[in-house]
């Protein structure tokens, strides 16, 4: 089951886990009588429902079920998200600031720092870095002249474009949302429809995130379709953004967003765009390199979502990739993708074992993730308890789904698992 398809009485009691309900009411500041009625059906008024949100370390919208739970932020990602918010609209509206930018070179330069911390999981010091360079690109774009302001623009909406993934590893759908539309604007004014084009590859990967798959598919056939190179052409980062739409489509089409076969035809797509490239190529040394590692991770991806465990299991015996071309969260995401084989074929052992091989290799990139929650669930009674709660403790999945791990594995009944 999904966390919406709960009532709001047993996700407060999954949120609760081992507290008490005296407990919780006591931290709440609230009546023990009112969480008693809240979980049994009732309802509260919406100050106490802020608060025992608040008790939970969690939000409101986490207790009515439209957003999923998770282990809270850390604190340093907590200050950068706020940071990096208030620079990204603040850099796409124009408010001045006293801040002397460097140079376009310099800033580039920066940039390329930013989009490593990205990919290396390195979210706190990421966000710091955006957060001077958001305004430092956007004085630079002020203040270009004719003849520096398409590379400054270009800075700017590669700026954008790291916000906007940041802003979705962090689960800020709506910042991400609105720093790939800034970047899109620049884009535009520039005459850039290359960024503009890869800007919208990554709009459609928050929309998987977000779960709103059809609308992810759209839009990434529908870029596809725009910037298809000739046959002739011959620029690796035309490529390679045209490869990253149409594996994006063939993900989100795998996900519910477009029938099953025009997955598998956008999929044969992708490999055909890799094998031209023949390897690995990030547009402008920007973003997730494109190439036939990458496009093995996401075929991976789209048999997981459509089942086909033959298909998983061949690539799983094949799939070797390089840890100098491929990124860590993409070589992450890849061994997630592996432990769910692993538990759909009932190897328990070795689905807890890559899991754990995961939390070790990228351990704040794996926090932000919802299918180890998942595989944890499905998990329980396949291993020892102990292991569990540590698999749970190192992936940040919540107390919640822990205890209904555990319960499960202690033989006691519990209806259907949830994903995060």
């Amino acid at each position: 089951m999904q966390w919406s398809e709960y009532t709001t009485a047993e996700r407060l009691k999954a949120l609760r886990g081992g507290m008490t309900q005296e407990g919780l009411a006591q931290r709440a500041k609230v009546s023990v009588g009112v969480v008693k009625k809240l979980e049994q059906g009732g309802t509260a008024s919406l100050p106490s429902l802020l608060s025992i949100a608040d008790a939970l370390e969690t939000d409101i919208a986490v207790l009515f079920g439209q957003q999923a739970p998770r282990r809270a932020m850390a604190v340093g990602e907590r200050a950068a998200l706020r940071l990096v918010s208030a620079a990204t609209h603040d850099a796409a509206i124009g408010i001045p600031s006293d801040v002397e930018p460097g140079t376009t070179a310099e800033l580039r330069e920066a940039v390329i720092r930013a989009d490593a911390a990205y990919w290396a999981g390195r979210y706190t010091e990421l966000g710091a870095l955006l957060a001077q360079l958001l305004p430092e690109a956007r004085a630079r774009w002020d203040a270009a002249g004719t003849a520096e302001r398409e590379a400054a623009g270009g800075v700017l909406v590669d700026v954008f474009q790291t916000a906007g993934m940041a802003a979705n590893v962090w689960g800020a759908r709506d910042l991400a949302y609105a720093a790939l539309t800034y970047g899109r604007q620049i884009a535009g004014l520039i005459g850039d429809d290359l960024r503009d084009a890869h800007l919208a590859a990554t709009t459609s990967w928050v929309n998987l995130r977000d779960g709103r798959t059809s609308q992810g598919f759209a839009l990434a056939a529908a870029q596809a379709v725009r910037i298809e190179p000739r046959m002739s052409e011959q620029d690796a980062d035309r490529w390679s953004v045209y490869g990253q739409l149409v594996t994006n489509a063939a993900v989100a089409a795998s996900r519910g967003g477009a029938p099953d076969d025009t997955a598998r035809e956008y999929l044969s797509q992708a490999h055909a765009v890799a094998a031209r490239l023949s390897s690995e190529h990030a547009r402008g040394g920007h973003a997730q390199p494109y190439g036939p590692m990458y496009t093995a991770t996401q075929a991976m991806s789209v048999a997981v979502a459509l089942g086909d465990v033959s298909q998983a299991l061949e690539l799983m015996d094949t799939t070797k990739l390089d840890d100098e071309l491929v990124p860590l969260a993409t070589r992450a995401r890849y061994g997630l993708d592996v432990a769910q084989i692993h538990v759909e074929v009932g190897r328990g052992e070795a689905a807890a074992g890559q899991l754990e091989e995961v939390c070790r290799m990228a351990p704040e990139w794996v926090r932000h993730q919802v299918l180890p929650g998942v595989i944890i669930a499905r998990l329980a009674g396949a291993v020892p308890v102990k292991r569990l709660r540590k698999l749970a403790d190192a992936a940040g999945v919540p107390l919640g789904v822990q205890d209904r791990a555990a319960a499960t594995a202690d033989g006691t009944s519990v209806p259907g698992t949830w994903s995060r």
